[in-house]
């Protein structure tokens, strides 16, 4: 008896993690599933599905807003991405092989975003901007979101960093390579990979960020999810879907061109 019952407990416990992980895939997944089921539906509930139509991706790429939108949300992750992954690096470099008075609070101050309130945030960007006499628009919509981003950059660089072996740069300096040569040729190789993944998140990040592009984006600086923000006045439709889907699939082509890339530098 005990036996059969020890058998079941066993057989039980091995089910937990895997009704678990699909409980979570189902969690994640789910909602995806439904927004792309959604975006062919030929009517205009997001609820009631009434029949396949491509109808609404044409609304979709004929909707001037969504596109300025969507042109300023793209030219605003990319900025963020790339100075984020400039600032981040330096600043992880920095953190990790140089030993200077203040170091632990410059990590602590660079990371504060990440902690305090992003409204907060906003709210402080906004009236420095405003007591500047700076206009809102483009660079105070990249300011807000570098913010926001560059800690992500830095703990990632970081993590990576203090992982190289410090003697790479001391035979490189016996080679004769300069500071410069070393960081090009041994340090940054080493560490693109890190910095690849900063940048991808720092992208995401700004691209979904809402509350922060509330505060400081400015007239013709509009982005994506503001947009749709401001459509929940008039109702939202399957347009709104069928933007979601062509995002979706943008975003698994990325992912799925990173990871073959990936593979391909492990073998």
């Amino acid at each position: 008896m005990n036996a059969r019952l020890n058998d079941a407990g066993s057989r039980l416990a091995g089910l937990y993690v895997p009704l678990v992980t699909l409980l979570g895939y189902v969690f994640l997944f789910a909602p995806l599933v439904v927004l792309v089921i959604y975006s062919f539906n030929s009517g205009r509930s997001t609820v009631n599905f009434e029949g396949l139509s491509l109808a609404w991706y044409a609304e979709a790429f004929n909707d001037r807003g969504l596109r300025n939108g969507l042109v300023v949300s793209a030219i605003v992750a990319l900025a963020s991405a790339v100075l984020s992954a400039a600032i981040g690096t330096s600043a992880a470099l920095a953190v990790v092989k140089r030993d200077f008075r203040g170091k632990n609070l410059f990590s602590t101050l660079i990371i504060a975003p990440l902690i305090l309130p992003e409204i907060v945030l906003a709210v402080g960007l906004l009236v420095s901007t405003v007591a500047a006499g700076i206009s809102l628009g483009y660079l105070t919509l990249i300011a807000g979101h570098l913010l926001i981003s560059v800690p992500f950059t830095f703990l990632i660089v970081r993590a990576s960093a203090s992982t190289l072996n410090p003697r790479l740069d001391e035979a490189a300096a016996d080679l004769g390579a300069t500071g410069a040569q070393t960081f090009l040729r041994v340090t940054l190789p080493l560490l693109l990979p890190a910095i690849l993944s900063g940048m991808l998140l720092s992208a995401v990040v700004s691209f979904d960020n809402f509350v922060m592009s509330t505060f400081v984006s400015g007239v013709g600086t509009t982005p994506l999810p503001l947009q749709i923000y401001s459509m929940l006045k008039s109702g939202l439709t399957p347009k709104i879907n069928a933007l979601g889907t062509v995002l979706i699939a943008l975003n698994v082509l990325v992912v799925a061109v990173v990871l073959r890339r990936f593979m391909k530098t492990i073998r």
